[in-house]
């Protein structure tokens, strides 16, 4: 009898030591997707999330609007999904030319988004690349100047645990990266 109650004690607790979520693994268990309203609950994560974007939302502000409400330092990009009438932006390695802005319309496949957030004293700046493909699977690509979303886009952001900081080259006029 004593040895039956033994053994059902050592299974019952190596159970809740292997089967018993921690504080930590419960809140893993939460959604890791957010959509643009509910960022706000993620301030100073560490985690990555994927923000879940809806028709009509603008790309770059939305990003940039849910680091803002994450607080975050820093973050990766990147992301898939549809958007309509992108301008995509082509920069020279000429720092008295102007970028070369292309507006392509209609709906296009995102196939490809990368980039970051940097957060100088608040101000977010969110550079973005991206692959886009139309219905004929042609692709172009470049910088994202501006696009609304079409049906959705799943957006990963990876946040830093520490700051990335940006200055403006006085000879390029371009805002770098400091490293």
């Amino acid at each position: 009898m004593l040895k039956t109650i033994l053994s059902i004690t050592i299974l019952a607790l190596t159970t809740a030591i292997f089967f018993t979520p921690t504080s930590a693994q419960e809140n893993n268990t939460s959604s890791a997707a957010v959509n643009k309203s509910s960022c706000s609950k993620l301030a100073h994560t560490n985690q990555p999330f994927i923000l879940v974007l809806n028709s009509n939302d603008e790309l770059i502000a939305s990003i940039t609007q849910c680091a803002k409400d994450a607080k975050l330092v820093g973050a990766a990009v990147s992301g898939l999904g549809q958007v309509y009438n992108p301008i995509l932006a082509y920069f020279s390695s000429n720092p008295k030319d102007k970028p070369t802005l292309t507006t392509f319309t209609g709906y296009y496949e995102l196939a490809s988004l990368h980039g970051n957030i940097t957060n100088n004293a608040n101000n977010y700046y969110t550079h973005l690349h991206a692959v886009l493909a139309d219905k004929n699977f042609h692709g172009i690509a470049g910088h994202v100047n501006a696009t609304k979303v079409g049906m959705t886009a799943e957006i990963t952001i990876i946040p830093f645990s520490a700051s990335v900081q940006r200055t403006v080259d006085p000879k390029t006029g371009f805002g770098l990266i400091v490293h």
